[in-house]
């Protein structure tokens, strides 16, 4: 049997992803950050006093200044299009965001406004306004305003994915995600999933890209020797990679994750120096069927030459 079939005849948790529709529960803790308040605005000083025509005040700056974001270090989790499916995949990303961390991230990821670094991770979602987040019980319920639209049953899925994901990576507490519109209750988000129960995370293994390159990041400049870093769950712990520079393969081999599929668990390939210009390295997991693809990711990043 190939990793790919092996991975995905496995039955999914109540994702329902490749799979029944889900209904599990997810718990949820609410430690959501509080907001930061307004910053005061300085009033000018009065004009000095003097015998000749008082002269006109400066232009004033608005009245009120938009509080300062704050920044957060966190995992947002995007679609990512494989051979066979659509998975799922981590990108950790600094997020600004004002009031509460966990409603300023899911808003970011439910309007749009944020994408992959890599451009070969998708946002599913676009211009879904977020009305808010309560708690029930163990459960966070998000309110959006309106519904999913442009995307299959799969894609459907991997949407709800990216929020459960999400949500459960800042918030280890939480179990479970329900959804409402309006702040009524809804049987689907964008017409082929069951919406009515609770989402919970599916097993990394059904669930996450099975090869994914952690370092060097998308973009990152790297200097003195390569090592990439990352992680895996792909057949015999076994994995190919490619180091390509202007269309050219200019170096390749076969890595091996710490442990073999249904473990996702991390590599490490040493690369060396390089000579300074742009690089961008292949993860590929190999069918054992017929030596194809069945699972990609890549990163391009820039060797300095200082």
């Amino acid at each position: 049997m190939t990793p790919a079939t092996w991975r995905r005849s496995m039955g999914r948790e109540s994702t329902g992803r490749r799979g029944a529709a889900c209904a599990l529960g997810l718990l949820l803790s609410t430690a959501l950050v509080a907001g930061c308040s307004g910053v005061p605005v300085t009033p000018a000083g009065p004009s000095p006093s003097g015998t000749g025509p008082s002269s006109a005040s400066p232009s004033a700056s608005p009245s009120e200044s938009p509080p300062p974001a704050h920044e957060a270090s966190v995992e947002l989790f995007f679609a990512i299009s494989q051979p066979a499916s659509i998975d799922l995949i981590g990108e950790v990303r600094t997020i600004e965001y004002d009031g509460a961390l966990l409603e300023g991230v899911i808003r970011t990821i439910t309007e749009g406004e944020v994408r992959g670094a890599d451009p070969d991770y998708d946002n599913l979602w676009n211009d879904v306004p977020l009305h808010g987040l309560s708690v029930e019980g163990d459960v966070l319920v998000v309110d959006l305003g309106s519904r999913l639209s442009g995307v299959g049953a799969e894609a459907e899925q991997v949407a709800i994915d990216q929020l459960v994901w999400t949500a459960t990576g800042i918030d280890p507490s939480i179990r479970a995600l329900s959804f409402t519109v309006d702040g009524a209750p809804v049987d689907t988000l964008a017409g082929h999933i069951d919406a009515r129960g609770e989402f919970v995370r599916g097993s990394e293994a059904e669930t996450l890209s099975p090869v994914q390159i952690d370092s060097p990041a998308e973009g990152e400049t790297v200097v003195g020797a390569i090592v990439a870093q990352g992680r895996a769950c792909v057949f015999e712990a076994t994995f190919a990679w490619e180091l390509i520079s202007s269309g050219t393969v200019v170096d390749q081999g076969s890595g091996m994750s710490a442990e073999s599929c249904p473990v996702r668990s991390p590599w490490t390939v040493e690369l060396g120096a390089r000579p300074p210009g742009e690089y961008t390295l292949v993860v590929t997991e190999i069918s054992m069927k017929d030596g194809s693809a069945a699972s990609v990711d890549t990163a391009t990043f820039t060797v300095s030459g200082r």
